[in-house]
């Protein structure tokens, strides 16, 4: 029995020097520490960045390991990778993760913790890791552990379009035109609208009453101010008058001899935004609206988007939709519904389409540039045409 083994590991041996492999087999887990310590040389040698030292052998470690673990490295076959795919999807709500509560990592010299996302990860952070897979395969091939490396052809699935729906051109200039029709009395047609009450009575409205009409003029300001501004809904209504830096000194002046910062905080951010010249404005409305409906100028304290009674507007979704309704454009060209939030994907999409550099919109929206790319990067192709086409491909 014992010389019959030592001739299986012989003839395996044997085998495996012909084939150009190390002469015993090798666990995934042990190859795995070596090409980890691999990483980490090339980093103190200033090879590799400092940040792949600590994410690359995180993502090798918990993912990579704790799937293949014990199995040859060269025994690893293109269909192993395909169930580890769908394994690494379902990590987090199905498999391991879902038992770990909380993430321990290092910054600046402390130990940090957060929580646990419950969620399938997204397609960038799916073709991130199966590159180091990729990568840890081809040096597995070089250090003679296994053959050939199988093919890293892992279809990640693409996620669901989410990036907000947004307005051509024109169909804000429709939106504009038909929320400025809505401030007037309904009686353009001779007919007024109709309306029919529970108790099924019916009657038409011949005009519009005061409430209505100072909530439609609110709505159409901030319509105006979000398309020009790019604030996001939150950071809407979080302004107070205080924040529009610059708009006192300018009141009474022309508009184009007037200029204005906005101090925004929401959804966990600050900073100050530029808004277009256009918006200012619809700033004068407010004010207007404020003052009349409590009989003294906005101080400092007061929100620029105020009810009758001066209190803080904290939503306006559903005139939103109504408005929506009314212009014919409550979805987008997908079927998306569109959202307040459709306002600031406008303001952004117009920005890139008129040439604005990719950066300084960013920062002006306090948002990443990997943000612009998902949520706002929709812009047609036929709208920049002319960038598409300079002067030097026409000689």
């Amino acid at each position: 029995m014992t010389q019959r083994r030592a001739e299986a590991i012989w003839y395996e041996a044997t085998y495996r020097a012909q084939q150009g492999l190390t002469a015993r087999a090798h666990t995934f887990e042990s190859v795995a520490g070596e090409y980890i310590a691999q990483i980490l040389r090339e980093v103190e040698r200033g090879e590799r960045r400092a940040d792949q030292g600590k994410s690359e052998p995180a993502v090798i470690r918990r993912y990579f390991v704790g799937y293949f673990g014990q199995k040859p490295v060269d025994a690893v076959s293109e269909a192993d990778l395909e169930r580890y795919a769908e394994w690494r999807r379902t990590y987090w709500t199905e498999g391991p993760g879902k038992l770990i509560t909380h993430i321990e990592y290092e910054r600046g010299g402390h130990r940090l913790r957060r929580p646990v996302r419950r969620s399938a990860p997204s397609l960038s952070r799916q073709r991130g890791e199966l590159v180091v897979l990729r990568q840890l395969l081809r040096w597995a091939s070089r250090q003679g552990y296994l053959k050939t490396p199988p093919e890293v052809t892992i279809k990640a699935r693409r996620t669901p379009d989410n990036r907000r729906p947004s307005f051509e051109p024109h169909e804000f200039a429709h939106l504009q035109n038909i929320s400025l029709a809505r401030l007037a009395d309904p009686i353009m047609d001779g007919t007024g609208a109709l309306v029919e009450a529970s108790d099924k009575r019916r009657w038409r409205i011949k005009r519009l009453d005061d409430h209505t009409r100072r909530d439609r003029t609110l709505l159409h300001a901030y319509v105006m101010i979000g398309a020009f501004s790019g604030l996001r809904p939150t950071e809407m209504y979080n302004l107070t008058w205080g924040d529009v830096l610059g708009y006192r000194a300018g009141r009474g002046k022309p508009v184009d001899q007037r200029d204005i910062r906005l101090q925004v905080r929401g959804k966990g951010k600050s900073g100050k935004a530029i808004p277009q010249k256009a918006a200012i404005p619809w700033f004068d409305t407010l004010w207007m609206l404020f003052e009349r409906s409590m009989g003294r100028e906005p101080v400092d304290a007061d929100p620029v988007f105020a009810s009758e009674q001066g209190k803080r507007i904290t939503s306006v979704a559903n005139g939103f939709t109504e408005l929506l309704k009314a212009a014919g454009l409550e979805r987008d060209h997908r079927g998306i519904k569109r959202t307040p939030y459709s306002l600031r994907h406008f303001y952004i999409s117009e920005q890139l389409a008129n040439g604005s550099e990719v950066l300084d919109v960013a920062r002006n929206c306090r948002t990443s540039l990997a943000m612009i790319d998902k949520h706002y990067g929709q812009v047609r192709l036929e709208r920049v045409v002319d960038r598409l086409r300079p002067d030097w491909t026409r000689r």
